[in-house]
């Protein structure tokens, strides 16, 4: 069933939309840590080599002072300052470099020293981070009290490295557990959905199997007022009960009908079907119908339009339309019949329009739904279940086509888009 499937589908995209969100934010959140601790263990460090003039005193090694502090990575260790790659250079307020110190690296020689210290003030920023050759730099200025300028630029590369590898696996595995999710999803959801789909079934069984018992009763009912009619005579009374029986079996026909809407698609007989002579068939058979409510029907239909369809179905669904379009036109008002070819010729576009004066503050998006209508207090003269648009909008669908509906101008339209 259609139903069902999309069901199936809504209920794993939005379950799996709910994981997305946790499992990004999850992850995102925790790389981000990832990311500003690594960012201030060299903030750390820079800033210690800084306070000792641009180098490390052996046997050393700063306190961490960052709020990321659950982490002693130094230890205290005697080999500390043998761990640390760096250069600093101390510059003096015009620009010269006064002291260099590159002893604890070996990837600067003094020139490229100097050209990436002057970079690094030409930034504008007191600390940062750069690239060269594929390694990672952190620097740091710190101003002097003699208004010199220390700038300490260390190796950062396999820190940088760790965090992008972290984050790196951290996405793997962020999407392959959604995957994972997802597949789970899919094999159980049936059984999150199996109730609805028991409780469709059973209401489908009831309308059925009560439509089938209702029919004999209406029949005998419609069979003694004609008996009666012809004993006494026709009168309002017996009129009335015909009309009513009338409208009740329509009902019944429409609830099977729509109820077996999904079985419906196995009795298909596609076929070669000119929409032009159809539409034009369905609106002459209203016209006796409009003329009698003072309405008049006016249509603009484009001659051999033809489509791959079955041609009861799209019958129906073009009554069910033109029905629609009389019983809530407007008093006096004038109902639209159009078809023309779809864009690049191909298909048909079938456009059923109708005065509405008190469409313009009703909302549409409901319009197809079962057993719906646009007047809440049911204390409208005019007779509907709100079943028809419905019904509509599944054969629509059984034919492979789109339904539309909108309002402009005082008149609401429906649009049938049919594929060739």
């Amino acid at each position: 069933m259609d139903m069902i499937k999309k069901l199936r589908r809504k209920f794993i995209l939005v379950a799996t939309v709910g994981v997305v969100i946790i499992v990004a934010g999850a992850l995102g959140l925790i790389n981000t840590i990832s990311y500003m601790r690594m960012e201030a263990q060299v903030e750390t460090i820079l800033s210690y080599i800084s306070q000792n003039g641009g180098k490390v005193p052996l046997y050393t090694s700063p306190k961490e002072t960052s709020w990321f502090g659950e982490t002693d990575w130094s230890q205290n260790t005697p080999d500390f300052s043998y761990q640390l790659r760096y250069f600093s250079i101390l510059v003096d307020d015009e620009g010269y470099a006064r002291d260099i110190n590159i002893a604890n690296i070996a990837a600067f020689t003094k020139e490229e020293a100097i050209q990436y210290a002057r970079t690094t003030v030409a930034k504008g920023q007191p600390q940062g981070f750069f690239e060269k050759n594929k390694a990672s730099y952190g620097y740091m200025i710190t101003p002097q009290p003699n208004g010199d300028y220390l700038i300490v630029i260390m190796d950062c590369t396999r820190d940088v490295a760790a965090v992008r590898t972290f984050m790196r696996y951290s996405l793997w595995f962020g999407v392959g557990c959604i995957i994972l999710y997802v597949v789970i999803l899919a094999a159980l959801c049936n059984l999150a959905i199996k109730p609805f789909i028991r409780n469709m079934e059973n209401q489908k069984r009831f309308i059925t199997n009560a439509g089938h018992e209702l029919k004999t009763p209406i029949a005998i009912i419609s069979a003694n007022t004609e008996a009666l009619e012809l004993i006494s005579g026709k009168s309002q009374w017996t009129e009335n009960i015909l009309k009513q029986v009338q409208r009740l079996s329509k009902l019944i026909n429409d609830l099977i009908m729509l109820s077996k809407m999904d079985e419906q698609k196995q009795e298909l007989v596609m076929e070669d079907v000119n929409v032009s002579e159809l539409a034009a068939s369905v609106a002459e058979s209203f016209q006796m119908v409009a003329q009698e409510a003072e309405k008049t029907i006016s249509t603009e239909i484009a001659p051999g339009i033809v489509v791959r369809s079955d041609s009861k179905r799209l019958y129906t669904l073009v009554n069910i339309l033109m029905d629609n379009a009389v019983k809530y036109c407007d008093d006096g008002g004038a109902i639209a019949v159009s078809v023309t070819t779809a864009k690049k010729q191909k298909g048909a576009l079938v456009a059923i329009s109708n005065t509405y004066a008190d469409g313009a503050n009703m909302d549409y998006s409901h319009f197809f739904e079962r057993f719906y209508r646009g007047d809440e207090s049911h204390n409208s003269q005019k007779a509907g279940y709100g079943i028809g648009l419905s019904m509509a909008e599944e054969l629509a669908q059984l034919l492979k086509g789109k339904l539309g509906v909108a309002y402009k101008d005082g008149a609401i339209t429906f649009t049938v888009r049919l594929n060739s």
